[in-house]
């Protein structure tokens, strides 16, 4: 792995009683320098609990004030002293990158302490020697259902089209891939019709000015539209071709560099760095490639590493969602979905020919698709006792195992010992909570959580669904339609498509 630049000199010295504008300043013009610190507090400490790791996660909109965010973010950290014993410590916390400035899509926030009271024995890395706060942010301004089916990876299918374009177009292994995917999603949220920087950037890797000219006439002359992801990704595979770009001069030399990375965690974080460093080139460009680095080793590495999830334009038309059920409509926003959870076998027809995407989704359904989805992957399956008996549930009934293992595994319980409802619509609300239950169950970290004041109908929110609700949001779970969260409203089957292939890619 790379050896990283480290911001613990500034960690060190900066008190607590420094502003978080003047932190950050201070993080860019010292970032690249080791600082011995002479100790002098009055407690000393080796490390920190979670050193390195990712620690909790908050949401924002843009144009929300930081100090909303950093309200969120532990108080305290724990500590181990020289002893072997713990501590904890109060902490403020400070953005590597520049929050005030840039309108990026998450930032990693990194802790700073009162110097005079505690200090560590010795230098930290930014990369291995602090835990971090990720703060991603989460737009709302989005109309229609199908705008927001994935808000934590906006347009998630993209991610999917991007990574298999890198592999097969141009030759790099999935680490490399996960780092140029982190960037994307910085960037652009997979957003290939996102404007930036006061309308002057634009796509999926924010071309700006010039470069954003080029980009328009190349694709113009090439038979590809500027404005979709096909048009720019094979755009960027010609700026990546030779460093004879008159706006990218280094184009080859970077896909070499990528071309070269281990296909492991650190290679992935090295090539999230690279990337960053290099091809995007941001305002502190030092700091903002550590966080990239650790958002391709920490959330895209473990997800898309043994990933073989193709697009849609990998099928051929008989092996189509589309081809094979005729209520489902090719180009219509369910139909990546649909494809994911008819592939998968989570989810099958109403018949042969039909999918009925609008209809509304069961409890037996909902639990015979997540019974599915934990045989699917090993990372999915959990454990039940299996042992439940519904006098509503036939033992010869399509559904009947399914709901044994769903009852029996916690994630949807009977209304009672004896009942279990298996005919009974899924609300909204009702499908988040399942879908939360099912995350812990897996040991995941289910402490995302989005504000849902934005929302008109939050307050329909039924009060044992509130924590899922937010979780669910907060995840790119679910998503709301005119301003709105439906949250007593029927579930679909394909809005259920939807939040089970957003849930699976939540599932490191």
């Amino acid at each position: 792995m790379k050896k990283m630049h480290r911001i613990g000199a500034v960690l060190l010295t900066a008190s607590m009683s420094i502003s978080m504008a003047q932190t950050a300043v201070l993080a860019v013009d010292a970032v690249q320098t080791d600082v011995t610190w002479q100790q002098t507090a009055a407690q000393t400490f080796t490390r920190f609990a979670g050193a390195g790791t990712q620690i909790a996660e908050v949401t924002f909109s843009f144009g929300q004030a930081e100090s909303e965010l950093t309200a969120q973010m532990p108080q305290t950290l724990t500590v181990y002293l020289s002893d072997g014993t713990t501590a904890e410590i109060p902490v403020s916390w400070v953005c590597l990158g520049d929050y005030t400035n840039t309108d990026d899509f998450y930032y990693q926030y990194v802790p700073q302490w009162d110097m005079s009271a505690y200090a560590p024995e010795g230098v930290l890395d930014s990369t291995s020697g602090v835990p971090y706060v990720l703060a991603r942010r989460v737009d709302t301004a989005a109309s229609t259902e199908q705008d927001r089916v994935s808000q934590k990876n906006a347009l998630h299918s993209n991610v999917y089209t991007i990574f298999n374009f890198l592999i097969k177009e141009c030759g790099f292994n999935a680490a490399a891939a996960c780092g140029v995917i982190a960037n994307i999603e910085c960037e652009s949220n997979f957003n290939p019709n996102l404007w930036g920087d006061n309308g002057t950037s634009y796509g999926i890797c924010q071309w700006h000015n010039e470069r954003l000219t080029a980009m328009q006439n190349w694709c113009s002359s090439n038979g590809y539209d500027w404005k979709t992801l096909t048009g720019q990704l094979n755009y960027l595979k010609k700026e990546l071709s030779a460093n004879t770009s008159k706006y990218l001069w280094n184009g080859l030399t970077i896909a070499n560099k990528m071309k070269a990375k281990a296909n492991t965690a650190d290679g992935a974080y090295s090539a999230g760095y690279d990337w960053c460093y290099y091809y995007e080139v941001p305002a502190n460009k030092e700091s903002r490639s550590v966080e990239r680095g650790n958002r391709a080793k920490n959330t895209y590495w473990p997800q898309l590493k043994d990933s073989s999830v193709t697009d849609d334009s990998d099928k051929t038309e008989s092996g189509a969602v589309y081809s094979i059920f005729s209520d489902v409509k090719k180009g219509a926003w369910y139909c990546t979905p649909i494809q994911y959870v008819y592939d998968n076998q989570i989810m099958t027809g109403t018949s042969k020919t039909t999918f009925q995407p609008n209809a509304s989704m069961n409890r037996a359904m909902a639990a015979t698709a997540l019974y599915k989805l934990s045989q699917s992957n090993s990372k999915f399956k959990l454990s039940s006792t299996n042992s439940e008996n519904f006098s509503d549930v036939s033992s010869s009934a399509w559904y009947a195992q399914a709901v044994k293992w769903a009852a029996g595994a916690g994630i949807i319980k009977g209304y009672s010992e004896t009942k279990f409802g298996p005919s009974d619509q899924v609300t909204r609300e009702q499908f988040a909570t399942i879908l939360y239950a099912y995350a812990k169950k897996l040991g995941c970290n289910v402490s995302a959580s989005a504000s849902l004041g934005s929302y008109s109908d939050s307050g329909n929110i039924s009060s044992y669904a509130t924590t899922a609700m937010k979780w669910a949001v907060a995840e790119g779970i679910m998503s709301g339609s005119n301003g709105k969260l439906r949250p007593k409203s029927s579930l679909t089957r394909a809005e259920s498509a939807a939040m089970i292939r957003s849930f699976a890619a939540t599932v490191d």
